[in-house]
């Protein structure tokens, strides 16, 4: 599997992930794409803390949450997008919801 790395756009009103993985900006953002740059061996040698979100759908629209997690996620408010053209063959124009938000 390749990746594509992504930037988070955050919610202007604060976080409402409650500590989700993308309330913290020191970490990199890659999600699958077939044609992406970053292999799997190539993510480890990266040299930064990377966070894999992997598709999912709810309902009829796409999202995208952590990879290994098993607990229900939802919508926490902020966004992933990449201008990389790959980026929009994959998952089109518009930059996709992150389910990253649990609660307990």
């Amino acid at each position: 599997m390749n990746y594509l790395t992504v930037e988070v756009y955050k919610n202007s009103f604060g976080d409402c992930t409650n500590n989700g993985v993308t309330s913290d900006a020191s970490q990199t953002f890659v999600v699958p794409c077939e044609s992406g740059p970053i292999t799997e061996e190539g993510l480890d040698a990266y040299g930064a803390v990377y966070v894999i979100l992997v598709p999912g759908k709810a309902g009829n629209r796409m999202h995208l949450k952590p990879y290994g997690v098993s607990r229900h996620t939802m919508f926490g408010g902020n966004f992933v997008y990449s201008s990389d053209s790959r980026f929009k063959e994959t998952y089109g124009s518009n930059p996709v919801h992150v389910h990253d938000r649990i609660e307990d």
